[in-house]
């Protein structure tokens, strides 16, 4: 009778020494400049919300967007996504068995405790090119760190898509009318970043979605003023699409 209790305890104590898998488990070893922000000049305030039966709360934390609307803040053209795609990318294959015969490495994309992979992403593949798994990682540890330095708890953004395969491609125009064959997602250079949904480790303390979303577009903006990535806000979509640049000391990487 004492087997099942014991192998019960087992398995929470195994759950509680694996834990969240680190972002950097399965990156490659070089690590870009970046800058992480921490503001701790605000106080955070709550605001009330009647939620069912009981009151919640939501609380708010500063923000320092520039001023704007983000979709002209964030409006590089496709044009330039592509480009860097070309310049530093995978060449686009037609499904993931092509993933074996790429011009240069890829990465594998595991949630982990800075950022969520959409378990729902039906288009894309887990996958970038080791640059934009840096870009990726850097944006989300600076975003997760931020929330925490201004008032919020523990927060992770949401991946909801990475690398695409022709065939996938043609798959979501038949599903979405702003789909186009020359994405950038195929190039293993681009990722998408829900600025719709966010990912709370700690129910007891929901920030505002508004100010979440704001965090994150200053990271993203701050990424990109650096010259690390191309952006665009995509209202209809809820995300924020980013692509890796290259870098000055990168040259570009020869066909195969």
């Amino acid at each position: 009778m004492l087997l099942l209790p014991l192998l019960v305890i087992a398995l929470i104590a195994t759950s509680v020494v694996i834990g969240y898998r680190s972002c950097s488990e399965e990156e490659p070893d070089t690590i870009l400049a970046d800058t992480v922000y921490h503001f701790l000049l605000d106080t955070p305030t709550v605001t009330p919300v009647k939620s069912g039966p009981y009151n919640s709360f939501v609380y708010n934390i500063p923000t320092y967007i520039v001023p704007g609307r983000l979709n002209e803040i964030f409006l590089d053209s496709n044009y330039h996504h592509v480009k860097e795609g070309e310049a530093i990318g995978i060449k686009p294959i037609d499904g993931l068995r092509g993933a074996y015969d790429t011009r240069r490495n890829i990465v594998r994309i595991f949630s982990c405790d800075d950022y969520l992979v959409d378990s729902m992403m039906t288009y894309s593949a887990p996958y970038l090119v080791p640059e934009a798994a840096v870009l990726l990682r850097d944006i989300a540890h600076e975003f997760h760190d931020t929330v925490k330095a201004r008032g919020g708890k523990d927060y992770r953004i949401k991946v909801t898509s990475l690398m695409r395969t022709n065939q996938s491609v043609s798959r979501l125009k038949r599903f979405n009318r702003a789909a186009t064959d020359q994405s950038s997602h195929r190039y293993g250079t681009s990722f998408d970043i829900s600025w719709v949904k966010f990912d709370s480790r700690d129910t007891s303390h929901i920030v505002s979605l508004e100010d979440l979303k704001n965090v994150l577009a200053e990271i993203v903006y701050a990424k990109r003023q650096q010259g690390r990535c191309y952006a665009i806000f995509e209202k209809r979509q809820g995300c924020f699409h980013i692509t890796v640049r290259q870098q000055p000391q990168q040259q570009p990487k020869p066909e195969s």
